[in-house]
C-alpha cells in the first residue's frame, strides 16, 4: 500500500488518514478503495500483476478504454499504472441493480431497469466486436469448445460435484454429454464478443442509469451467454414472465445483427444457459469451500433451481444422461450438511 500511495500522490491526489477507505469485494481477490478528495470521490483498484505477458490488468486497461470509446456505459478510467496494478476510476456510488431488487423495487421500475439492461447489452454486442483484439484477453480469447469443456464443465465437475458433493467420478454418459455440450456451446460465432458475467452485481445504478463493471473477462464468443447470465441470475430470480419479455426484447434489438431464425436463437440461448448454470454453481462452490467466502454458498439453492428448470425443458432432452444424473443428486441436503460442519468447526 505504501507503493500505491506513492503512485496516487504522483498523480496529484492528496492523501490523509481517512482519504482511502476499503470497499467490500465480491468473488475477486482484487482490492477496492474509495478515495475522498476535496473536489470529489474516486474508486481505486489495486490489482498486483500475477502473470506475463498478458495479465488481468492489461484486460482492464484495453477493454475498459475500448468500451468507453464506443459508448458502452463503463466507469471512466482517470489514471492507470498497468504494471503496478493501480487504477483510478470514476466513482459510480455503491448501488448495484442487485441492491435495488432486494430493497423491494416496484415492479414498474424493475421492469424499466431490466429493459435498460437489455438495451445496454445489445449496444455492447453490436459495437464491441469491431476493433476488439484477442491480445487484450488475459484468460483465453475465445469461448471455444476447449474453453467450455475445461473452464465451465470440468470446473463444475471439480468444484461442485467433487468439491461440494464428494462425487469421485460421474457416470460415463455425463462425460459424453459434457463433450457434446462443449462442442455445441463453443461453436465459432465469427468474431462476436460477450461480457461473460453480465448479471445484477455487475450493473451499477448511478444518476438514474445503468453502468457496466467487471468487463475484463470479455472475449470472443456467443452474445446469448450474456442474455442467459442476466436472466438466469441466481442473485435475483426474475419471474418467468419478465424473463420471456426480455428475451423477446433482446431479439428485437439484435435479430438483424445476429441473423438466422428466432428458433435457432432460442436453441443457442438454451445451450449456453445450461453452461452458464453449471459455471455459476461451480463458482459458488469454489468460492465457498476453497476461498472460504461462505456467503456464496447461500446462493446455491437458487442456482440449483435455475439448473433444474433448464433440465426440465427441451435442452434437458438434448443431454439425457446429464439430466438424469443431476436430477437425482441430493444437493440441498449435502449443502445443509456442509454448512453445519462449517458452523460447528467455527464454534
Amino acid at each position: 500500500m505504501a507503493a500505491v500511495k506513492r503512485r496516487l500522490r504522483r498523480w496529484g491526489y492528496s492523501l490523509y488518514d481517512t482519504s482511502l477507505r476499503p470497499l467490500a469485494g465480491d468473488g475477486s481477490d482484487r482490492l477496492f478503495f474509495r478515495l475522498q478528495q476535496p473536489h470529489g470521490r474516486y474508486v481505486v483498484l489495486v490489482s498486483p500483476r500475477s502473470k506475463e505477458p498478458v495479465d488481468e490488468n492489461d484486460a482492464v486497461w484495453h477493454i475498459g478504454r475500448h468500451l468507453h470509446r464506443i459508448g458502452v456505459p463503463v466507469p471512466g478510467m482517470l489514471h492507470a499504472d498497468v504494471q503496478q496494478g493501480v487504477f483510478v476510476f470514476q466513482d459510480l456510488g455503491s448501488v448495484h441493480l442487485y441492491d435495488l431488487v432486494h430493497k423491494g423495487l416496484c415492479q414498474d421500475r424493475l421492469r424499466t431497469l431490466y429493459h435498460e439492461a437489455v438495451g445496454v447489452l445489445a449496444r455492447c454486442h453490436r459495437r464491441a466486436w469491431k476493433g476488439f483484439c484477442a491480445a487484450w484477453c488475459h484468460d483465453a480469447s475465445r469461448y471455444d469448445p476447449d474453453f467450455v469443456y475445461e473452464r465451465e464443465l470440468l470446473y463444475f465437475r471439480r468444484a461442485f460435484l467433487e468439491g461440494l458433493m464428494g462425487v469421485k467420478v460421474p457416470p460415463s454418459e455425463v462425460c459424453e454429454d459434457f463433450r457434446r455440450l462443449a462442442l455445441e456451446a463453443g461453436e465459432d460465432r465469427s468474431g462476436l464478443v460477450f461480457h461473460r458475467d453480465f448479471q445484477s452485481r455487475n450493473l451499477m445504478v448511478f444518476q438514474g442509469s445503468l453502468w457496466v463493471i467487471d468487463f475484463q473477462g470479455m472475449r470472443f464468443g456467443p452474445p446469448e451467454y450474456d442474455v442467459a447470465a442476466l436472466l438466469l441470475d441466481p442473485y435475483v430470480m426474475l419471474p418467468l414472465g419478465l424473463r420471456e419479455e426480455l428475451v423477446q426484447l433482446y431479439w428485437r434489438h439484435m435479430r438483424d445483427f445476429l441473423g438466422g431464425s428466432y428458433h435457432r436463437f432460442r436453441e443457442r440461448l438454451a445451450t449456453v444457459a445450461l453452461c452458464r448454470c453449471l459455471q455459476f454453481l461451480a463458482a459458488f462452490a469454489y468460492l465457498g469451500m476453497v476461498k472460504h467466502k461462505r456467503n456464496f454458498l447461500r446462493h446455491i439453492p437458487a442456482g440449483w433451481q435455475r439448473l433444474q428448470e433448464l433440465l426440465s425443458a427441451n435442452i434437458g432432452k438434448a443431454y439425457p444422461g446429464l439430466r438424469r444424473y443431476l436430477q437425482t443428486l441430493p444437493v440441498l441436503e449435502q449443502l445443509r450438511q456442509r454448512v453445519r460442519v462449517i458452523q460447528d468447526a467455527q464454534g
